[in-house]
């Protein structure tokens, strides 16, 4: 039935992105793109950069950024909507370069002695305070940065390659999905399409089989598919020594999260340590599996399982409703900017599905550029309105900082907190569901969701990021050759955090369906970081809902203008200490986990 449920209820071609917010015409998009590249080439040509002009260049700069940026997100939604339109992926390939290649100019530029030592004075009469936080942090960053020319050569190189790893990567996916088909009890199924629904299936043998089968497809490409994560590692750890970093993961933890690779490997230690939090979870969900089912022994493709409870998939407008409730503790500012993101009539969403389009779920916007939120496709289940209202607080977020006039590139920071306030919106979309639920079944299911969303952010993230520090650090070392040592690691891990993983061999591999680890590199460890704000956001909402959302909101619009310690300690009173927000987070799951053993022993 839900796949066969039309959430847009016949009218998919009411919700049409309406890509003129962005340029009027296709054409108009290539005429000023080739004036944009223009402006762009002689600006950089433009060797003047003392202090008397700092500013105008520097306005300059950011004028170029949101027009290029501009361009970038016309043509990755062109790309998105058509896979195979490869002109318009390779145009915004080419811009992103030039994007790049600009920023390298810039950072050059104020890495000049006489403006690497810039006096408050100075700041002051040159008309620089806007730009104070540009300008210090890429001068605390001067050691990481190469020449224009250099930047230019090692994006062509290292971008074609990573670009064919991850295509040969998504090609195999693709590949595998299309023709497995696994026939149980006389049905045929392809678990790469169906694994959902062959884990919610109530035939214990079905449920097994199809999750061994789905398992072993992949399996069987394993040495593919180690040899593709391998070569990533090792031209990722490249690419960070060029730019004079130890490692690949060095350089994206610095750049993501403005911590150190130390800071990180100390961090997922922790969570290691909190490991038996997960086992418990696990072991109540599995008590109850067994209680309703009758059966003697759970595995891991039970704990899926319907109970007593699943929800209808909802229309649009119905999700749209919930997700309007969800968000009011935010503030009615917050709430109306997300009301006109999900109105259909203003061309902002482009989430109907279709053949071609790229499997992706992102909210796209830049100061002083339309915003915008693409799904691969919306079906009206949970997880699909999780994704709505996580996807949209991005979209939001970057919202209200374009109205905030901020300095365009204090738009970017560490990629956790971006995270933060999305992964806040889901927790509070699930609270809704469960308080606006009428029996102890359906808070049940949506508590056992918060819980499971709380668990992929924080435990799994933890034991991705692990595996993903492992494969880097075991590649460097020449320990990690093949799949045989992908597996051992991932063992190692999996059996510390996991009820199941050591009675189920048949997952040695499971690490191949784990998507970011190819397709954006050293990048879960963000939603580790992420999950422990927004657990501590979460906790703070719920012990000042008054006046949470004045502050919250006002440090969505500041932008990036200081550390993520800093923001957060002078916006919501807080710093990350991380020892902390772990005992926080952790906390919250045990108390949610207990809420969801009490349901369940409700008498019906």
């Amino acid at each position: 039935m839900a796949q066969n449920f039309d959430p847009f209820e016949g009218k998919s071609s009411q919700y049409q992105l309406d890509l003129s917010r962005y340029f009027i015409t296709p054409k108009e998009e290539l005429n000023t793109l080739n004036v944009l590249l223009d402006s762009v080439k002689k600006f950089e040509n433009n060797t003047a950069w003392d202090l008397p002009v700092l500013a105008e260049r520097l306005d300059q700069y950011e004028h170029f950024s949101v027009e290029l940026t501009r361009h970038i997100l016309y043509e990755r939604l062109l790309y998105y909507d058509n896979k195979n339109d490869t002109a318009a992926r390779k145009r915004m390939n080419y811009d992103n370069n030039v994007a790049s290649e600009l920023r390298a100019t810039v950072n050059l530029a104020l890495t000049q002695k006489e403006l690497s030592t810039l006096t408050e004075a100075e700041i002051n009469q040159f008309h620089l305070d806007k730009f104070r936080y540009l300008i210090a942090t890429i001068q605390n960053n001067t050691s990481h940065m190469l020449p224009v020319a250099g930047t230019k050569i090692i994006n062509e190189l290292a971008g074609s390659v990573l670009d064919r790893l991850d295509d040969r990567y998504d090609a195999l996916m693709d590949d595998i999905n299309k023709n497995l088909i696994f026939d149980s009890i006389g049905k045929k199924f392809n678990p790469g399409i169906r694994i959902a629904a062959i884990r919610h299936n109530k035939n214990a043998y079905i449920r097994e089989t199809g999750a061994k089968a789905f398992l072993d497809a992949y399996a069987q490409h394993e040495e593919v598919f180690a040899a593709t994560l391998i070569d990533i590692a090792n031209e990722e750890n490249a690419l960070a020594r060029l730019y004079n970093y130890p490692d690949a993961p060095a350089r994206m933890y610095d750049k993501r999260l403005q911590v150190s690779e130390d800071s990180v490997k100390g961090l997922l230690n922790e969570l290691n340590q909190h490991a038996g939090v997960l086992k418990t979870y696990q072991q109540v969900q599995a008590e109850q599996v067994k209680r309703v089912t009758g059966l003697l022994q759970i595995h891991s493709w039970d704990m899926d399982l319907p109970l007593n409870y699943t929800p209808l998939p909802q229309t649009f407008a119905s999700a749209r409703k919930s997700i309007i409730q969800a968000l009011q503790p935010l503030g009615k500012d917050y709430v109306n900017h997300f009301a006109d993101l999900l109105d259909p009539t203003q061309g902002k969403l482009d989430i109907t599905g279709g053949k071609s389009r790229v499997t992706d779920y992102t909210g796209l916007g830049y100061p002083g550029v339309p915003i915008t939120l693409y799904m691969k496709s919306f079906s009206g289940e949970t997880g699909s309105i999780r994704v709505l209202i996580h996807e949209g607080g991005h979209s939001i977020h970057r919202l209200l900082m374009s109205e905030n006039h901020i300095v365009p590139t204090n738009s970017s920071g560490p990629n956790f907190l971006f995270e933060s306030f999305a992964i806040l919106n889901e927790f509070l979309l699930l609270d809704e569901l469960t308080n606006s639920s009428r029996s102890s079944d359906s808070k049940a299911f949506y508590t056992k969701a918060f819980i499971d969303d709380l668990d992929d952010q924080l435990f799994t993230c933890a034991e991705e990021g692990t595996f993903e520090q492992g494969i880097y650090d075991g590649v460097s070392a020449g320990k990690i050759k093949n799949q045989k040592d992908i597996d051992s690691l991932y063992a190692g891990i999996m059996n510390k955090y996991d009820l199941f993983f050591k009675d189920e061999p048949e997952r040695h591999a499971e690490w191949i369906n784990k998507r970011l680890l190819y397709d954006d590199p050293i990048y879960n460890v963000n939603y580790l970081y992420a999950s422990l704000v927004a657990c501590k956001l979460y906790e703070l909402l719920h012990k000042d809902p008054e006046n949470f959302a004045i502050h919250y909101n006002a440090l969505l619009r500041n932008g990036f203008n200081a550390s993520a310690d800093d923001l957060l300690q002078k916006f919501m009173g807080f710093r990350m200490d991380e020892t902390q927000m772990v005992e926080g987070a952790v906390g919250l799951m045990r108390k949610k986990t207990t809420d969801l053993k009490l349901l369940y022993n409700q008498p019906k």
